[in-house]
């Protein structure tokens, strides 16, 4: 029998849901291991990330994200040989690129350790890392194909067993090895998280066999495509190329961003220590709380990518309209009141859950402009769900190169040092998202009401006049209180939105599962509706 097409809205709420989850695990493990290493060690930790975002560049040649686009194109046409040929032709390059990189990331691992790593001592780190490049390339062909099916749940469900796995395997061998030594710890974090990328992918193997194959998924489609096999070629490249350009010189740039930050607070006056834990402290700590949000973005633009696709497919464009006001509607319901809350809160949020005060300084800086990041997702799943992958490569390019060049401008001040750095994404933030704006606004228009948005603007600015009044004056908040606080405000700013009539009982009604309690809990609000 046939999956069950799934609506927009039904995989969002999937995606988000599932996200959400994922987040909060992933907190319960970076506070463990941030107690546990501490900033040093979440430092050598972290800057191996960039280096694994490049070769994933390499090996992933932005193939999922087209797989995404066209195998959406293909299952509402019902092109089933079409679908085959995606696969295969994406599966082959994926695997292929996967062995040759993992082979060339082992034999030049000297070059590496004496050129590219800012800490010698992030070397073992390094070298634990090497195994996670083939496993992560084959889950992204499952994840990329489930997506372009609209079916979110194998890999929203993968994505939370994954976590839970990583969490579980770095808590015994972290714990184990630190009595070794800080690198030694932060190498057997590493390994944890090969770990756990080693079950996501065996649950998404698994639901493949179970819901995603073609038997399924299409039984009685025809046995002849819409397009040749050089048609479908030149499809894939026409996504897959400038994707993988704009990761390629994103993580680039990512790349280079540890040891440029390393390199600029030196230059400011700090010891190779201390510059490691500022940038443990920034890229770790800061920035994982920073982006915490964005597992709803992220789920938007995820689904963005097929949705899109399908409509244009279609020649829907009122569709495509209408994606982009939920989208904007929905970052800035959840956008708003978390810039608000990071920013007034992010030292004693960061005292509280790392036992760092240093961090929570940094999320300061960089939490105002919260709202742009997070709506920076949905833009990109946009524009390249309208083929314009291009477009999003420059936009990406270019923020990403003036971002370096503010780095080691205000990085490597004595003034500024780290909260230099801060402001320097803050700017590129800014940047990025509104040069995506207008590129939309242009192709598809902007249909977002005006009057919604000031009215979630407002109900922020009340929410935060309520958590200062009741906030202590003159003494360090505890983690008790502080919650209070939080909950007190996003309950006030919720009911503000229902008296305002942004949430509506209609609008829950459209949440998949628990829409209708949620609806009759919006109803008894006095004031809503």
């Amino acid at each position: 029998m046939r999956v069950r097409q799934r609506s927009f809205l039904h995989g969002a709420f999937v995606l988000i849901a599932a996200g959400l989850v994922t987040r909060l695990l992933g907190f319960v493990y970076r506070i463990y291991l941030s107690r546990l290493i501490g900033a040093e060690g979440i430092g050598l930790y972290q800057m191996i990330w960039p280096l694994l975002g490049l070769v994933l560049t390499f090996v992933t040649a932005g193939l999922p994200v087209a797989m995404s686009k066209l195998v959406a194109e293909a299952v509402v046409t019902r092109d089933k040989v079409r679908v085959v040929r995606i696969l295969r032709i994406s599966t082959t390059i994926i695997i292929t690129m996967s062995i040759v990189f993992t082979a060339l990331m082992w034999q030049f691992r000297g070059i590496i350790f004496e050129h590219w790593l800012p800490d010698p001592r992030s070397y073992p780190t390094y070298v634990a890392m090497i195994p996670i490049v083939s496993i992560i390339a084959v889950s992204s062909i499952f994840r990329g194909y489930f997506q372009g099916l609209q079916d979110m749940a194998p890999p929203a469900w993968g994505s939370i067993l994954e976590t839970i796995a990583r969490i579980i395997a770095v808590y015994v061998l972290a714990g184990y090895f630190i009595r070794f030594g800080i690198a030694e710890a932060a190498a057997a974090a590493m390994v944890g998280t090969v770990i756990g990328e080693v079950v996501g992918l065996l649950f998404l193997w698994t639901q493949y066999l179970r819901r995603g194959r073609l038997s399924i998924v299409l039984p009685d489609a025809p046995s002849r495509s819409l397009e040749t096999t050089s048609q479908t070629l030149k499809s894939l490249g026409e996504i897959a190329i400038p994707v993988t350009l704009s990761s390629l010189i994103g993580s680039l740039l990512y790349a280079a961003e540890p040891v440029l930050v390393s390199r600029s607070l030196l230059a400011a006056g700090l010891s190779l220590q201390t510059a490691t834990a500022r940038y443990g402290e920034y890229g770790s700590m800061a920035i994982a709380l920073f982006v915490f949000p964005t597992f709803l973005t992220y789920s938007l633009a995820v689904n963005l990518v097929p949705s899109v696709s399908e409509a244009m497919a279609l020649r829907n464009h009122q569709r495509v309209r209408v994606r982009l006001a939920q989208s904007w509607r929905a970052t800035a319901i959840i956008g708003f009141p978390a810039s608000v809350i990071l920013t007034i809160y992010a030292v004693p949020i960061c005292r509280i859950i790392y036992h760092d005060t240093m961090a929570g300084e940094i999320l300061a800086a960089m939490a105002p402009f919260g709202f742009l990041l997070y709506l920076q997702g949905p833009l990109s799943g946009i524009l390249r769900g309208l083929n314009k992958a291009g477009i999003a490569m420059i936009i990406s390019v270019f923020s990403g190169l003036v971002k370096l060049a503010l780095i080691w401008v205000l990085g490597s001040d004595p003034r500024y040092g780290i909260i230099g750095i801060a402001w320097a994404t803050d700017i590129t933030i800014a940047l990025g998202t509104m040069l995506s704006l207008i590129v939309v606004y242009r192709m598809v228009g902007f249909s977002v009401r005006a009057s919604d948005t000031l009215k979630m603007a407002v109900a922020s600015m009340l929410m935060l006049v309520f958590m200062k009044a009741v906030s202590p004056r003159h003494q360090a908040i505890g983690g008790g209180p502080l919650l209070a606080i939080v909950v007190g405000g996003g309950l006030l700013y919720f009911w503000l939105l229902c008296s305002f009539r942004v949430v509506t009982s209609h609008t829950m009604n459209k949440i998949p599962r628990v829409g209708h309690l949620l609806a009759k809990f919006v109803a008894a609000i006095p004031f809503a509706i």
